[in-house]
C-alpha cells in the first residue's frame, strides 16, 4: 500500500512492527542505450515486488514516497547525471527516519541498486544514526552485492553492461533503445578509479550491453528479489545485516 494515500488516524492505527519501503536512485547517464532512471527503476521494481509477496503472506507493508535522488560523483560530468551532495542526502534520510520513529515504527527497508561509494556512505552513515534514536533501516542490495552473494563474477561488466542492461530488457524493455552497441571493456584499478568516469568510457558504460538478455535479466531479478526477502527476515530476528568490514572502514561507517 501507499503510505501517501493514508490518512494520519490510519497511520496512528498501524502496528509498531509495520515494515516500510523506500527507493532510492539518482538520475545518471547509463551508456547511450539505457535511461537516466536506469537505477531508480530497478530498485522500485524491486520494492514493488518484495512488498507484493510480503502482502501475500499477511504482512503489513507501506511503501514511502520515492527518492529519484542521490549521489553520483563518477558520472556527474555526463549530460542529464543529477547528483546531490552525499551530505544533503545524509541528512535527507536521517530526518525522514526521525519522522517515522516519532510514531515509534521500528522497519525501513530502503531499495537502492546505485552503488556510488559517497552514495552509499550517505544511506549507510543514515542508518547507523537511525539506530540511537529506535529505528531499525537496511539497505541488502550494495550489502549482497559488496559481499559477492547478488551476482556471479564477470570481468569487465561494470556500468550499463550486461546485468544492467538485462534487467532493463525484463523489467522496463519499453525504455530501452538500440543495446546492440560495441563491447567496451577496461580493467578498473587504482589510476583509473581516480579519474572521471568520462575520461575512461566516453559513452557512459563499461561491459558487453550487446549480450544482454530479458531472460538473463528475470534470473537477476529474481535472486535480487530473493536476497531482500532473506534481508528481511534477518531483520525481524533482530540481527544486523551489515558492509564488509573493508568498506565499511572505507567508507568511514
Amino acid at each position: 500500500m501507499n503510505y501517501a494515500n493514508l490518512s494520519w488516524k490510519e497511520i496512528e492505527s498501524l502496528p509498531k512492527d509495520t515494515l516500510f519501503f523506500l527507493t532510492i536512485g539518482p538520475m545518471e547517464a547509463h551508456g547511450p542505450h539505457l535511461p537516466l532512471s536506469t537505477d531508480f527503476l530497478i530498485a522500485k521494481k524491486v520494492e514493488e515486488k518484495v512488498i507484493k509477496i510480503l502482502e501475500e503472506r499477511n504482512e503489513k507493508c507501506f511503501s514511502l514516497p520515492s527518492l529519484p535522488i542521490g549521489t553520483c560523483k563518477y558520472l556527474k560530468d555526463f549530460p542529464g547525471t543529477i547528483s546531490i551532495s552525499w551530505k544533503i542526502l545524509y541528512k535527507m534520510l536521517v530526518n525522514i527516519f526521525k519522522e517515522l520513529s516519532k510514531n515509534d515504527f521500528k522497519y525501513v527497508i530502503i531499495c537502492n541498486f546505485h552503488m556510488d561509494f559517497f552514495h552509499l556512505k550517505a544511506i549507510h552513515k543514515a542508518i547507523k544514526k537511525a539506530r540511537k534514536f529506535g529505528l531499525i533501516a537496511c539497505e541488502p542490495i550494495s550489502i549482497y552485492y559488496f559481499k559477492g552473494e547478488l551476482f556471479e563474477k564477470m570481468e569487465g561488466e561494470i556500468h550499463a553492461d550486461i546485468k544492467e542492461t538485462s534487467l532493463a530488457l525484463y523489467l522496463f524493455p519499453e525504455k530501452v533503445k538500440d543495446y546492440k552497441i560495441k563491447d567496451f571493456k577496461i580493467k578498473i584499478g587504482l589510476f583509473n578509479a581516480l579519474k572521471n568516469f568520462k575520461e575512461i568510457a566516453s559513452e557512459a558504460y563499461i561491459g558487453s550491453p550487446s549480450k544482454a538478455s530479458p531472460e538473463y535479466g528475470k534470473k537477476l531479478f529474481e535472486k535480487i528479489v530473493s536476497k531482500c526477502l532473506e534481508a528481511i527476515n534477518i531483520l525481524r530476528d533482530g540481527k544486523k545485516l551489515e558492509m564488509p568490514f573493508k568498506l565499511k572502514i572505507l567508507l568511514e561507517i
